[in-house]
């Protein structure tokens, strides 16, 4: 009897070990793929911004074009350019925070969130 709760405080070790083991090496991964320089974050942001916009004045250009809605088309149109823009920077500054602190990522919703 003693040797069964010796082998299954054995397993339990091994598996405790095994996960710890992984855990550490998820950080490790994180920490060398979190090594972004602050101009590889302003080319990001800019890059996420700029191209928003643009699309959005082009398909405004487009609208009033061919609906002849000038000046409207092309001012609501850079409007959620300018939203999506900033959308895409917010989404892109958590993704590079989230891959930078990968502890304060994890899942608030989730029941172990407190554990």
């Amino acid at each position: 009897m003693n040797t069964d709760k010796n082998d299954d405080l054995a397993d339990r070790i091994a598996r405790a070990k095994s996960a710890q083991e992984q855990l550490e090496k998820k950080q490790r991964q994180h920490e060398s793929s979190a090594g972004v320089s602050a101009g590889a974050m302003a080319l990001r942001y800019g890059a996420e911004f700029g191209a928003s916009v643009f699309v959005g004045i082009m398909m405004g250009l487009g609208i009033d074009h061919f609906f002849g809605t000038r000046p409207w088309g092309l001012l609501i149109m850079m409007g959620f350019g300018l939203a999506a823009g900033i959308l895409g920077v917010i989404r892109a500054y958590k993704e590079l925070t989230d891959a930078t602190n990968p502890a304060m990522s994890a899942d608030k919703t989730s029941p172990n969130a407190d554990e």
